[in-house]
């Protein structure tokens, strides 16, 4: 059974280096054509029908990913394995859209090499004794998606990672009609660990999370980090209200990691139904500032405030961000600005005037409007009750916080939380 291979490249020397790794396949009839960019690929294959391509994504007129949907457009029946040095989420990505059998990064060793093209002929003999023109095997990218895993697992839980990111990744997966969860865990300030031990704690947090979310047919990717645990789910809808269902599942979490370590694991949480978007992290972040030992769990929407309004610029000035951030991570804390100023390792009174300088309001003034702010944020996700909001924004007085609530935002909690 003859089989066509072309191998595009528009470096001489990997044309060469492939063509001999490939002719040391045994046992199979194989005719292996080259080219130097995508132009000439196509060429060849308007002539002569390709089994299977190795293509150079980074190739000077017509890239590879131009090449290899283009080679399908001539030859519909064609394999494609990418082979390139740039191991890149978005070109993973554009593979695994195209439908590609492989993903090899360079430089590939010869065992690589051979490894992949063996697997990708006896999926081309396999589809010809089948004599099923559409079937496909369940290896079919499965390198893209371990690489698109890859990358996601070493920027989960940063700011900057957006919804569409991640819900790109789950639909890879065939989870596309799903709610997307993230949350942010880490260890209450009681738990005092040596770093082995932080580690430790850490893995029987994963394991318990895992557990928990496998049972509720949540599918999940998880990454340790120093002193946390970040995590992304993909939720199946349901006609049940999906706040229940989540709160209960991490209840369930926070249950289990108080019996199994011997003290409370904080957890801030954020989830989108289909369609919504924003940088999920962010609000988890923010959800887990408010989270305390005697209420572990806060679950915000992303898009709040963002700390709009809050009498300062927070930029400008290196000390008044990183008070800003203290303040915000002890809302619930009777703060004062010795309090704060020992934190960032200033003075109180070079603090004060830094307050002043960068937007003219008393530190007591922006850190009732942090609180406020806070409090907007947990009265839109609508998972809270005014009185709960009170305590997790540090106010004792329910009365006291509805009259400052309205000062700043011209309605009582009740109304605004209403709407």
């Amino acid at each position: 059974m003859s089989l066509r291979i072309l191998i595009a490249d528009d470096e001489e020397l990997e044309r060469r280096a492939l063509r001999s790794i490939l002719s040391s396949i045994d046992g199979r009839e194989l005719e292996l054509l080259e080219a130097a960019n995508g132009r000439q690929a196509l060429k060849l294959a308007e002539s002569t029908p390709i089994d299977l391509a190795f293509l150079d994504i980074r190739m000077p007129g017509m890239d590879g990913l131009k090449a290899a949907l283009e080679l399908k457009k001539l030859c519909p029946d064609i394999h494609v394995v990418f082979v390139t040095a740039f191991d890149h989420f978005d070109y993973a990505r554009e593979a695994l859209r195209l439908g590609v059998d492989e993903y090899l990064v360079k430089p590939a060793s010869a065992e690589e090499v051979l490894g992949t093209a063996r697997r990708v002929l006896a999926r081309i003999e396999e589809k010809r004794l089948a004599n099923a023109a559409g079937l496909r095997s369940g290896r079919d990218g499965e390198q893209a998606l371990a690489l698109l895993e890859k990358e996601l697992l070493a920027d989960l839980g940063s700011s900057s990672m957006d919804s569409g990111r991640l819900r790109s990744f789950f639909s890879l997966k065939n989870l596309e009609h799903y709610g997307l969860l993230t949350l942010v865990l880490r260890p209450s300030a009681g738990a005092k660990h040596d770093e082995a031990g932080r580690r430790l704690a850490l893995k029987r947090v994963k394991e318990l999370v895992e557990r928990r979310f496998s049972a509720a047919s949540w599918h999940s990717i998880l990454q340790e980090g120093d002193d946390e645990l970040c995590c992304a789910s993909a939720l199946p809808q349901t006609g049940a209200e999906p706040d229940l269902s989540i709160k209960s599942v991490l209840d369930q979490v926070a249950g289990d990691a108080y019996t199994s370590l011997g003290y409370r694991v904080l957890m801030g949480a954020c989830y989108l139904k289909e369609g919504e978007g924003g940088y999920p992290f962010v609000a988890a972040r923010d959800a887990l500032a408010l989270a305390r030992v005697d209420r572990p769990l806060a679950l915000l929407a992303p898009g709040g405030s963002g700390g709009e309004g809050l009498g300062i610029n927070r930029h400008g000035s290196a000390t008044v961000e990183r008070a800003l951030a203290y303040m915000h991570a002890h809302l619930a804390d009777n703060l004062s600005l010795a309090d704060v100023a020992e934190a960032v390792g200033s003075a109180p009174s070079h603090l004060s005037r830094l307050f002043s300088r960068q937007g003219g309001d008393t530190f007591v003034r922006v850190f009732c409007r942090l609180r406020i702010a806070a409090a907007k944020d947990l009265l839109r996700s609508g998972h809270y009750r005014v009185k709960e909001v009170c305590a997790m924004v540090g106010f004792n007085d329910q009365a006291y916080f509805s009259r400052v609530f309205r000062k700043y935002e011209g309605v009582s909690p009740v109304d605004y939380r209403a709407q």
